[in-house]
């Protein structure tokens, strides 16, 4: 099925989990693009990283219908970032453990319909994005594509703070650029 979509708006999709297939509310909430450094970061293989930014997708899953979880989830599988209007990222893991309102996706231990949680993804992306598409697809379907625009923000002058919401190692400080709900807008596909 698949669509464009408005910021903010959610879409519903169906997920095989390991208690059964379980009806979720969709939302790509933002788009976080950090620098080479914040990429470097998180790489084990720091040259990996070399030309390229760091693009955190924040999406949020809302149990709608099926089964209460009672193992991690798969929903995130279904996610992916693609910049300036189709380039692929690649993905290089889940930032939870760095990123605020990040959760991990396999600590979900339970998981009731009502209940909401932000998975996070992050990618390499070419340092010159403009912006940044959050994919999320059922498996084998079409994806829903929602489009931020991407924003250079200075960094604040006191408490610096990379785009993954740590402290920075060292006294000088990149600035980031982010995309945030309520800056983009329709999208074709």
């Amino acid at each position: 099925m698949g669509a464009a979509l408005d910021t903010g708006e959610s879409v519903t999709g169906k997920v095989q989990e390991a208690d059964g297939e379980v009806t979720y509310e969709i939302v790509a909430e933002k788009a976080d693009l950090g620098t080479e450094a914040d990429a470097r970061q998180l790489m084990r293989n720091k040259e990996a990283a070399k030309g390229k930014a760091l693009a955190v997708a924040h999406v949020k899953f809302t149990h709608s219908s099926g089964p209460n979880l009672t193992a991690g989830s798969r929903t995130y599988g279904g996610t992916e970032i693609c910049t300036d209007g189709g380039r692929s990222a690649t993905c290089i893991g889940s930032p939870e453990a760095d990123t605020e309102g990040c959760e991990d996706q396999y600590d979900i231990s339970s998981w009731k319909q009502g209940e909401s949680h932000v998975f996070c993804g992050a990618y390499l992306v070419p340092p010159d994005t403009k912006s940044v598409e959050v994919h999320w697809s059922e498996e084998g379907g079409e994806p829903y594509i929602w489009k931020f625009a991407v924003k250079q923000e200075a960094a604040p002058a006191r408490a610096p703070v990379h785009a993954l919401g740590a402290p920075l190692p060292s006294k000088g400080r990149p600035q980031r650029r982010t995309a945030r709900s309520g800056t983009g807008g329709p999208v074709s596909p």
